[in-house]
């Protein structure tokens, strides 16, 4: 009985954090959450605007993360020290040159432009914005997949799609 007990307390204490990040804490917020995904080389697998949070991974690629004056700084491991954005004064891009493999990325609590090139991406955002998603779903191995705002699992499209709603915009 005692181990039935702690058993039930530990996963109590796992679903409630896990229950709480799934939930959009404000009114007109939404979720993206995209899985194993890969564009072709210069077309960006996700084209992020969010105010809210993203979280993500990398297998082999590069990001571009614009937090503009206001936002948190975002927290990128496993790609060096980031470069400066030709298009913008507040933009970053890791790795500066090239790609790298196994990038882990967090830009949390804030307004966030997101651009992510390359293979393996996965991540999840919640909060209120835009986003554009490509993939290559014509591959043998497939490109992976998104949900939007809590919606069924599709395969990433083709070609890059117009701006689609996190949230309610």
């Amino acid at each position: 009985m005692r181990q039935i007990v702690v058993t039930f307390v530990v996963l109590a204490a796992l679903v409630a954090p896990t229950a709480a990040l799934a939930q959009p804490t404000a009114t007109g917020d939404g979720s993206l959450v995209v899985r194993k995904g890969e564009a072709p080389g210069g077309v960006p697998v996700v084209a992020l605007r969010i105010t809210g949070s993203v979280i993500g991974h990398i297998d082999y690629g590069r990001i571009v993360i614009d937090a503009g004056a206001n936002s948190p700084i975002p927290q990128v491991i496993g790609a060096g020290v980031p470069g400066p954005s030709r298009k913008s004064d507040t933009a970053q891009v890791w790795p500066a040159s090239g790609k790298t493999l196994d990038i882990t990325f967090r830009a949390v609590g804030g307004t966030f432009t997101v651009v992510v090139y390359g293979s393996g991406v996965s991540l999840v955002a919640a909060g209120h914005g835009t986003v554009q998603l490509a993939g290559l779903p014509d591959t043998p191995r497939g490109d992976g997949q998104y949900s939007l705002n809590d919606g069924d699992f599709t395969s990433l499209p083709s070609t890059p799609t117009s701006q689609l709603l996190v949230g309610n915009g």
